[in-house]
């Protein structure tokens, strides 16, 4: 622990409600806990939900919204109300907040990644708690992150964190919806995401937010995936940030795996397939297991319009997946141009590389 000095902190619309607005409160007591962590020499990061929720009070809308419009009109009223509670709390223990607004095009583009980085970097060296939305107003379907749970771990990612900390109402992963079963039990440690899910049952949405645990288990796997130890804990439980950055066990620890390389974190988690491809059995052992680039003359049909350099998927003939790769020929080219369709530099399996 004693090595983190940067972290990301993910806090829902769940943790963050109060009644039909903000709970102004709760973004004080997190603030407090920030500037404790700060002056130990952490640099923090917070992802923040609730833009939707300050449009709904601050409209008095009292419901959520029916449309993607209507979502969007919401998280633009609310974004400042929002930041107008971060920038009062925080400013009551000396800290300045940023506010900084995401898309998934935004982490896609190299280049783009890069300024992000650098931005976050020289906010954080300036001693500002950049406090982190997707950009819903301009969000459409092809550039949408989705929830707040995975833009987290793509932030991790981002500036490089030592570990990504998700704050809910429960205390960590349990086997059980604890709010509806009184004997589910708590998992503390995770070494598998995928063992998680078969141990687990996990529930929908929650009424404010649009992620639930299934949202919070493909954070941890993106963030895990490069290395990052990510903990979810309850957000209302007292000191949780100084508890867990000083070592003590509370709620789920998911521990790191192997690091992913950027170009393929990029591939598996950032970029939209456009097609996928079914492989017969040959070529499935030959990627799976030899680690070999995909031929052209182990696919057996092709599905979607992808052209050459978009991603797509590679599954089993019973339709199982099992990696996404970039295609070095469009759809129409697959018989056409025998020899590699996915070179192994470009292929990520998912479950494991």
């Amino acid at each position: 622990m004693e090595r983190i000095k940067r972290i990301v902190v993910k806090v829902g619309s769940q943790l963050l409600a109060g009644g039909d607005s903000i709970d102004a409160g709760f973004i004080e007591n997190l603030a407090g806990q920030v500037a404790v962590l700060r002056a130990s020499g952490v640099e923090v990061v917070v992802v923040s939900s609730g833009a939707v929720l300050a449009g709904i009070g601050a409209l008095e809308l009292g419901r959520k919204p029916f449309s993607l419009q209507e979502k969007q009109a919401l998280s633009a009223v609310g974004q400042p109300y929002l930041m107008s509670e971060y920038r009062s709390a925080f400013e009551k223990f000396g800290m300045k907040v940023a506010q900084v607004l995401l898309t998934a095009e935004d982490l896609r583009s190299k280049e783009r990644f890069v300024n992000a980085r650098n931005t976050f970097d020289a906010l954080l060296r300036l001693g500002v708690v950049p406090v982190v939305n997707e950009n819903d107003t301009v969000s459409v379907e092809e550039i949408k992150i989705g929830d707040n749970d995975n833009l987290s771990a793509h932030v991790a990612v981002l500036i490089s964190a030592d570990m990504l900390i998700m704050l809910t109402l429960t205390g960590g992963l349990y086997d059980r919806d604890p709010m509806k079963d009184p004997g589910a039990r708590l998992v503390p440690v995770v070494e598998s995401v995928q063992e998680a899910e078969r141990l687990c049952r996990l529930e929908g949405r929650t009424p404010h937010g649009t992620g639930g645990m299934w949202t919070k288990l493909q954070a941890a796997e993106k963030a895990s995936r490069k290395g990052i130890p990510v903990v979810i804990a309850g957000g209302r439980q007292e000191k949780v940030l100084e508890r867990i950055l000083s070592g003590e066990r509370v709620g789920t620890l998911f521990l790191p795996v192997k690091k992913l390389k950027a170009k393929k974190y990029r591939i598996l988690y950032l970029m939209k397939p456009a097609g996928r491809v079914y492989v017969d059995e040959g070529a499935e052992t030959a990627i799976v297991e030899g680690r070999k680039s995909l031929l052209s003359k182990g696919i057996k049909k092709a599905e979607g319009t992808f052209h050459k350099g978009d991603a797509v998927d590679v599954c089993t003939l019973d339709g199982r997946l099992i990696a996404r790769g970039i295609a070095r020929c469009s759809f129409n080219e697959v018989w056409k141009l025998p020899g590699v369709f996915i070179h192994r530099d470009e292929l990520v399996l998912f479950g494991g590389d």
